[in-house]
């Protein structure tokens, strides 16, 4: 992910994406930034990642010998987390 001030590289594991607080600081510009799910790359992705948990991921899941039924929330959380995007929080 990249500074949305500076355009400096941050990694999603980075000390400073995982810091507490809801506003993060850019280690290279110093300006306050944010976390936020891309709400719109979601809502175009959920239909394709639902019907490939339908017809590809629970049967092999299942074929393999476990429960389907934790699947969903495993793809669930990793489409919000892949969809992650940094908005800057510097007030106007």
């Amino acid at each position: 992910m990249k500074c949305p001030h500076c355009e400096h590289k941050i990694g999603m594991f980075s000390k400073v994406l995982n810091s507490f607080g809801k506003t993060k600081v850019c280690p290279n510009c110093k300006k306050q930034i944010k976390v936020s799910p891309n709400l719109k790359l979601i809502a175009f992705l959920i239909v394709p990642v639902f019907i490939a948990h339908i017809f590809v991921l629970k049967p092999l899941v299942v074929a393999l010998g476990f429960s389907g039924k934790g699947v969903i929330g495993i793809w669930a959380v990793l489409l919000v987390v892949l969809t992650v995007q940094l908005k800057s929080a510097e007030p106007e």
